[in-house]
C-alpha cells in the first residue's frame, strides 16, 4: 500500500494536468446545455409558444400540406406535435445531400405558418459541438470525439483515485469528509477544497463520465447496451433510415389511432411521414413522464392498425436506463433535485482544474526551495 500511494498520486496529477482543460470545457458547456430548452423557450415567445385558439389544430397531413406550400422543395423528416394547445409544432427538414441534420423550425399548429427557429438554438448548437467534439473538424467522426472520450476515462480514474488518496485517518468523522477548511490559506486551502468538494461530487462525476462515454466509443456503447438490455443497440444508420423523409401517404389515420390509444394524453409526439406501407413509428412522452426521455414507442400502419406499443413504464430497469442515457447524463433521470445537483457539479469542474494546478505548482516551488537549501555552501580559501 505504501508503494501504491505514490504511483496513484503521480498518475492522478499527470491525468489531471493532461485532461484538465478538456474536462473544464466539457463541465462548463454541459452546465449551459442542461437548461437549453428552458432558455430557448424564454427567448422565443411567439415562436416556441403560440396563442391558443378556439379553432382546432391542423391534422398532421394538413400541417404537412401547408408546409409544402410555404417551403416548396423542402422535405419533412420529422414532425413533433405538442399535446398542449399553446405550444408550436416542431419540424425538422431533411438535410440537403442526405447527410447530417436538416434545419429545424417551429410551426403554428393552427394555420401551418412557419415561425422560424428558436432564438439561441444556433448558439446552443455550437456549444453542443464544443461539448462533444471540442469544435474539432469532423464532429462525431473526428478526433474531438476520441479526445473527449479519453478525458472521460481520465475522469473515472481521477474520481476513484482521488477518493483513495484523500482517505482520512479518522474515517468516522464526517467533518473530515464533508467540511472544507475555509480558514486555511495557500496550499492547505487548495487541498481542502479539492478533496472535500471532490467528495461531494464524486458519485455525480462517475455517472456523468460513465454515461458520457456512451457517445464517445462504439465499443463502450455496445457493451453497456448488452449489459443493460441483453442486446446490441440499433445502429444510427438504421435509425436515420427509419426517421428519414417519407415517400408519401397519410399520417392522419395512424395519428388518430395513437390519440385513441392514449386518450389524447401526451406531452409531445414525434412522427415521420410514412414510407409506403411500412408502419409509422410514433415516439411520445406522457404528461406525467418522469423525464423527457421517458418515451413510449408506437408502430401503427397508415390505415390506423396498431402493430405494437412499447411503453416506458412497462420496460425493465435496464432498458429504461439504456433508453434514458441523456437524462442520466444531465441528472434529469433523478428529477429536478438531480438536475440541479448535476448542473452545479458540472459548473464546479474548473475548481478542480485550478486547485489541482495550484497544488502542482506549489509542490514544484517547495522542491526547488528544498533542493536549494540542500546544496553545499562553497568554502572560501
Amino acid at each position: 500500500m505504501a508503494r501504491l500511494h505514490p504511483l496513484l498520486f503521480q498518475i492522478h496529477w499527470f491525468l489531471g494536468l493532461s485532461a484538465g482543460l478538456v474536462l473544464m470545457l466539457c463541465g462548463v458547456t454541459g452546465a449551459l446545455l442542461t437548461f437549453e430548452d428552458e432558455i430557448v423557450e424564454a427567448l422565443s415567445p411567439g415562436i416556441v409558444t403560440v396563442a391558443p385558439r378556439s379553432a382546432p389544430r391542423l391534422t398532421p397531413d394538413a400541417l404537412l400540406a401547408r408546409l409544402q406550400a410555404e417551403a416548396p422543395g423542402q422535405r419533412v423528416a420529422l414532425l413533433t406535435l405538442s399535446g398542449e394547445p399553446e405550444r408550436a409544432a416542431r419540424i425538422r427538414f431533411a438535410p440537403e445531400g442526405g447527410r447530417g441534420r436538416g434545419e429545424t423550425v417551429y410551426v403554428d399548429p393552427y394555420d401551418g405558418r412557419i415561425l422560424g427557429p428558436g432564438r439561441g438554438e444556433a448558439a446552443f448548437g455550437t456549444i453542443l459541438r464544443l461539448h462533444r467534439w471540442l469544435l474539432i473538424p469532423g464532429d462525431g467522426n473526428g478526433f474531438g470525439r476520441t479526445l473527449t472520450g479519453a478525458s472521460l476515462l481520465a475522469l473515472v480514474y481521477l474520481a476513484l483515485s482521488g477518493l483513495y488518496l484523500r482517505w482520512p485517518k479518522r474515517v468516522g468523522d464526517w467533518r473530515v469528509w464533508l467540511r472544507p477548511a475555509l480558514s486555511r490559506r495557500g496550499r492547505p486551502l487548495y487541498w481542502s477544497l479539492h478533496a472535500v468538494v471532490g467528495t461531494w461530487v464524486l458519485a455525480i462525476y462517475l455517472v456523468i463520465a460513465l454515461t458520457g462515454l456512451w457517445w464517445s466509443f462504439g465499443w463502450y456503447r455496445d457493451g453497456a447496451a448488452l449489459l443493460l438490455t441483453g442486446r446490441l443497440p440499433r445502429g444510427e444508420a438504421a435509425e436515420a433510415r427509419r426517421d428519414g423523409p417519407g415517400s408519401g401517404g397519410s399520417l392522419d389515420r395512424a395519428f388518430a389511432a395513437f390519440e385513441t390509444a392514449t386518450d389524447g394524453r401526451y406531452a409531445v409526439a414525434t412522427l415521420a411521414p410514412p414510407r409506403g406501407p411500412e408502419p409509422i413509428r410514433i415516439r411520445s412522452v406522457a404528461p406525467d413522464a418522469p423525464h423527457r426521455q421517458a418515451r413510449d414507442e408506437w408502430r401503427i400502419r397508415p390505415d390506423g392498425t396498431v402493430v405494437s406499443s412499447d411503453l416506458y413504464a412497462a420496460r425493465p430497469l435496464g432498458e429504461k436506463l439504456a433508453g434514458s442515457m441523456l437524462a442520466l447524463h444531465e441528472g434529469r433521470f433523478f428529477g429536478w433535485p438531480g438536475t440541479l445537483l448535476f448542473f452545479l457539479a458540472a459548473l464546479a469542474m474548473p475548481l478542480f482544474g485550478v486547485t489541482g494546478l495550484l497544488l502542482y505548482l506549489g509542490r514544484r516551488r517547495s522542491r526547488r526551495r528544498a533542493a536549494a537549501r540542500a546544496e553545499p555552501v562553497p568554502q572560501r580559501g
